[in-house]
């Protein structure tokens, strides 16, 4: 018996897996790379080589290990997606359908996925909650949508209990994917390197901390299937933060840190999003983040940059 982490060689991922072993856990881990971020922890997981867009792969991992419970992380992200959607297709949704066809075929107890911020879009709206119409213009939007669809009726139809969170913006070391300024900025701040912001200051988005991201997928899978109604769920880390915020929220930590922030800039993709509503999660699954404002965010990333200076961080 053991737990199943897809894309675990990941920034989510292996943080995850660091948890669930940590707490005595079997852990599988499924993916195309090795992690640096799973040298500490290599011999108390496994790691099966594989691509989720390869049916007998799926198949085999799930079957084999004799996987009880999924958290599925692994697809292609935002902006590989939107540069390569053919590819971001095969691995978003059909090798998302792989996964839960598994799931259903071997009766996998439950089976929690990572969604985005990205499945709502610019609009009236903009405070956003579980019941906001989602209208996604990106590629990773529509796949990520497509699967809480998918998510909703396997567990209608065949009963296997499917449940999902929905982030903001996530932040963590490491972060060098391009119009995510939040870790970018904290990140070089803490080494001492100049940061151009590529948005104004007036430029805002909900964030969430990367241990808070993977506690929040942790916590779901292990609430009780009577709490879950809504089936997938926003959660939030801080409110929605600009980037002068940020900045200042900074400059506590790191007095001479170098960040230069343009008057005008492109907007940002989140610029839209005032509030990030997540009231059903923290209602039916008692979903709270540890760092619930931008100070305590720079300080984690401080101290956890500190705390490791060694470790290799993968791009988000």
């Amino acid at each position: 018996m053991a737990k199943l982490i897809t894309g675990g060689s990941g920034f989510l991922g292996s943080e995850l897996a660091h948890m669930l072993v940590n707490r005595g856990e079997k852990v599988v881990i499924f993916d195309k790379v090795k992690s640096d971020r799973l040298a500490d922890i290599e011999k108390e997981v496994e790691f099966v080589r594989g691509d989720l867009s390869n049916w007998p792969e799926v198949l085999n991992v799930i079957k084999n290990k004799r996987i009880t419970q999924i958290y599925h992380l692994g697809a292609v992200l935002s902006f590989e997606a939107e540069s390569n959607p053919w590819a971001s297709i095969q691995t978003n949704i059909i090798g998302g359908y792989h996964v839960l066809e598994a799931a259903r075929i071997f009766n996998v107890e439950r089976l929690v996925f990572t969604s985005t911020i990205l499945t709502f879009n610019a609009g009236e709206d903009s405070r956003f909650s579980d019941v906001t119409l989602q209208r996604p213009t990106t590629i990773y939007g529509v796949e990520k949508l497509f699967y809480e669809g998918m998510g909703r009726f396997y567990r209608k139809k065949f009963g296997l209990d499917f449940r999902s969170v929905r982030y903001p913006s996530v932040v963590g070391p490491g972060d060098m994917t391009p119009m995510h300024w939040p870790g970018p900025m904290i990140e070089s701040a803490i080494s001492g390197k100049p940061f151009k912001c590529p948005v104004s200051g007036n430029s805002s988005a909900p964030m969430i901390y990367y241990k808070d991201a993977a506690l929040a997928v942790d916590k779901l899978l292990q609430a009780p299937k009577e709490c879950i109604k809504m089936v997938n769920y926003n959660v939030a880390g801080t409110a929605v933060v600009s980037a002068n915020e940020l900045k200042q929220s900074i400059m506590k930590y790191i007095p001479r840190a170098d960040i230069r922030i343009p008057r005008v800039a492109a907007p940002h993709p989140l610029d839209f999003v005032k509030v990030w509503d997540d009231s059903y999660a923290r209602e039916e699954w008692g979903w709270n983040p540890l760092c619930t404002s931008v100070d305590k965010v720079v300080e984690a990333f401080i101290t956890g940059l500190k705390d490791d200076t060694t470790k290799k961080m993968p791009r988000l």
